[in-house]
Parts: structure tokens; sequence; C-alpha cells
């Protein structure tokens, strides 16, 4: 597979990085030596340095044999015209990311064809979007939606108090009896760890969980977490995100308030949205804050084109009462040390919120999407299982899966669930399988490779009992 980017900034630096470890061929087209450069000594890729709307240089990296051509610069018309460039000279799939060209697209992900671009993603939109659902969540610090946004990965921080706070994981499910939800991975000290049935979950830990969407009211009231939404939202900065997350948050009926510095800005708001409450003021000022009643926030967001701006606005925030905070941090290696030491609740960066929404559609040879955990081996692969499938026939519990593997979900037709260790999974069944990457072989073993007619099925190999292959993992 050879996939070209368009733009190496910190959008293509994080999908370079995950797809570098699939082994796939990558060149790299940027205008920025220094950029190049760092990528020359990071991965063993081609580099090109050049303007991407300059003939000769996409010529130069042989358009006809690309399956993924991607532009992700910070210039809408530069992704646009080397898309439709790539299009023309016969490059496979084409993304592109465009910010602020109204294209009459209003979601963050648009995979209906324009001009030959085959997927369009809008970063401030997928920002607002993601922050609506910790919104409409605000007891989780991170969220992932698969399978038509019916089954979610959520993160939830364990308190003192949890009911699930040092107890081992294989207690959890007869003790609380949480349906359609799987524990799936607990981040601990920056470090992702698939649990076994022996972990015990610490306070301070924070848990991902499988959840079916229909099912999460009920799992928050088991995790003695509330089960309802921000009723009043503070947005601190009423620019490109502040605007599309406060346009979302308007069709809830949710009490939104814009605070924005600028005066033209604010008439541009005002006039644009319906109900949001727009004040002209410094969302940093602590005065203005307690003035406008900050502490009534149940939730305050701070949105500002500045890291520093941010952080103080919500620390501040908090001090005066604001019941949760969110900051946009540019400085993506800062997220974890800032969380860690609880300056706001949860920090984001819309650039790493962009590039691992691009590896959601990037497919590869029998695999519909995968995705990577910052700073992890943890990966989560989206497979639809063949007929005759190794898996097949034999419960979940049975097939061998080594440490460090995890059958997240399924869907069954229009049927989506959390799986047990007895259900047997069936061909055409798409599986979420969340992993440490060293288990990559295995899974495609597993899931997506046909024995043949010499070789026996996982079914076969319990049949015949212990000994009789030498291929067995240990078990879950």
């Amino acid at each position: 597979m050879k996939v070209v980017f368009v733009g190496a900034g910190e959008v293509g630096y994080h999908v370079i990085d995950a797809l570098y470890r699939e082994g796939v061929d990558i060149v790299a087209v940027d205008n920025n030596s220094a950029v190049l450069e760092r990528l020359r000594e990071d991965y063993a890729i081609t580099t090109v340095l050049g303007n991407a709307t300059d003939s000769a240089t996409l010529d130069s990296v042989d358009l006809q044999h690309v399956d993924l051509f991607l532009a992700v610069t910070d210039s809408d018309e530069t992704n646009i015209i080397a898309c439709l460039m790539a299009h023309d000279a016969g490059a496979g799939t084409k993304i592109a990311r465009v910010k602020t060209i109204d294209l009459g697209l209003k979601t963050a992900v648009t995979e209906e064809r324009f001009f030959g671009i085959d997927l369009v993603i809008n970063p401030y939109e997928v920002a607002a979007e993601h922050l609506e659902y910790l919104v409409q969540y605000p007891q989780i610090t991170d969220v992932h939606t698969f399978l038509s946004d019916r089954m979610m990965l959520l993160r939830v921080l364990i308190h003192d108090g949890s009911p699930l706070a040092n107890k081992r994981v294989r207690d959890i499910g007869p003790q609380f009896q949480i349906p359609g939800s799987l524990l799936a991975l607990i981040l601990r000290g920056g470090e992702h760890i698939i649990p076994n049935g022996d972990a015990e979950i610490h306070p301070g830990d924070h848990v991902y969980f499988f959840a079916e969407r229909t099912r999460l009211k009920k799992l928050f009231r088991l995790m003695h977490l509330s089960a309802n939404p921000a009723h009043r939202v503070y947005i601190n900065g009423g620019g490109h995100i502040g605007y599309a997350l406060a346009r979302r948050l308007e069709l809830t009926g949710m009490d939104v308030r814009i605070l924005e510095i600028n005066e033209d800005r604010c008439d541009f708001l005002s006039e644009h949205l319906d109900h949001a409450l727009v004040l002209n003021m410094d969302g940093s000022d602590v005065n203005s804050l307690k003035q406008e009643g900050v502490e009534s926030a149940d939730m305050f967001i701070s949105l500002t084109a500045e890291d520093d701006i941010n952080l103080m606005s919500c620390m501040l925030a908090r001090t005066r009462g604001a019941k949760r905070t969110v900051a946009l941090v540019k400085e993506q290696d800062y997220i974890p040390m800032l969380m860690q030491n609880g300056c706001v609740d949860i920090a984001f960066s819309p650039r790493r919120l962009t590039g691992r929404k691009i590896l959601r559609f990037v497919r590869g040879k029998d695999v519909n999407s995968f995705f990577s955990f910052p700073n992890s081996d943890v990966e989560l692969l989206e497979m639809e299982i063949k007929p005759g499938a190794g898996c097949l026939h034999a419960p979940i519990m049975q097939l061998g899966m080594p440490p460090g593997m995890l059958v997240g979900a399924v869907k069954r037709g229009e049927h989506i669930f959390t799986p047990r260790g007895n259900d047997v999974l069936e061909a055409g069944d798409t599986v979420l399988v969340i992993q440490q990457r060293r288990n990559r072989q295995q899974a495609n073993a597993l899931f997506l490779h046909v024995p043949t007619a010499e070789e026996p099925t996982v079914h076969e190999e319990i049949m015949a009992g212990p000994g009789a292959s030498a291929a067995g993992g240990s078990g879950r």
C-alpha cells in the first residue's frame, strides 16, 4: 500500500506515526524543510520538498500508483486543489482536510464524493462533535464511537468512592451486572493496560468501557455517577470551534453562554445563533467570570487560540465553582501531564482528534478501520469475520486469545452487543478487537484467516484436547 501525505504538520505527523507501524510505503510532501527533516529523523520514509499544487511536485510521487492520498495542510485551497490533481492523475482514495471553505457541509466527516474527493474532514466540526459528547456525558473524559455511533468506547475516572475502586476485573461483572458493557482498558500513569481478570482497579485510574449507547445511563448509575447531561455550559472563545459547538448545543435546549473578547465576533455570533447568550468579555478575567455567574456552570470549556489563556481560564472558573473544566491545548505532549496533575478535568488537541478521525477511515487489507492510542502499543481493529475463519464454532473463551487481546463488541446484522465468554462468533459478524499491537498476526489468524483443508480449525483443536497443537495461546 502506497500513501502520500500533503502536509506533514501535527495532523500529518500523527497519522504517519500510526501508518508507519503498519509497514506501508509513505511519501510526505511539504514546503517546510524542517518538517521533512524531522520526519526523516523519526521514520524511514520518502520526503519531497515542494508546493503540493505544483504539478511537477505531484508528478514526482507517481500518483497513478498511489492507493491513498491525504491532503492535510493548513490551507483549504491547497488541500482541495491537490486532491483534484491527484484524482485527475489516477490516485486511489483521496482525503482532504477542509476547515473554513463552505462546501455546504455541516458534519465532521462527509463521505459523499466532492469533485473526486472521497472524504472531506472538517477539523472544527470534529472538535465540536467530540465536545458535544463530553457535554452530553459530563462524567466521561474521552470517547470514541463505532458501528454507526451505537457502540461507544468511553473513559471514566475512578474516584476513591467509586464502587469499582480496589476491585478485581473478574469481580465487576458478577457483582454489578452491568448490561451491554465491557471493561476494556485501564489508563494508569500514562500507560494503557488491557487487563486480565486478576487486574485490580485503583483510585485515580482512567477506565475504558465498551458500552451500548442505550445502556449508558444504567452504567453510570451503577458507578454512582450522574446520568444527566450538563445543563449550563460556558464557552470561552467564540471562534470556529466555539461557534460550531454552540450551534450543536442549541439544538439540545441547553443553556449556552459564549464569552468572546472581540466585539465584531460577538456581532457575528449574535446574528448566527438563535438561543445562546453572547457576552462581550474576557473569559480569563476573574471579576468578569464572577459577575457572569460562572459558579453555576456545569461545564466550562475554553477554546481560544492560546493554550495559556485556556488553562488559566479553566483554573479560574474552577476556583469560582464551575463543576467541570475542558481546555483546548495545541501542545498535545502536555495533555497527559495537565490531566494527571489535575490542572483541568479534560484537555484535548483538535489536531490529534482530526488525526484519529482520519485513521478511522484509512482501511487496510481485511481491516475496516483501526486506530492506536497515543504513546501506546494498544490499538483497536474493526474486522469482518470471513466464512471459514478460525474463530468460528467455538465460544470466545475457548479461542486461545493471548493476553492483551479482547473482543469488545460485535455487530451481527442490525444487532450490536458486547460479547461474553460463552458467545460464539459467526461469519459476517463485525468485531471490534482491542489489543496490543504485537498480537496483530494472531488476530488476523483468528478472525480473518481461513484454514486450508489440511489445517485444523480452532474448534477441532479444542476437541482434540491438550497437546494436539503447539500453536495454542493462553486463554482469557
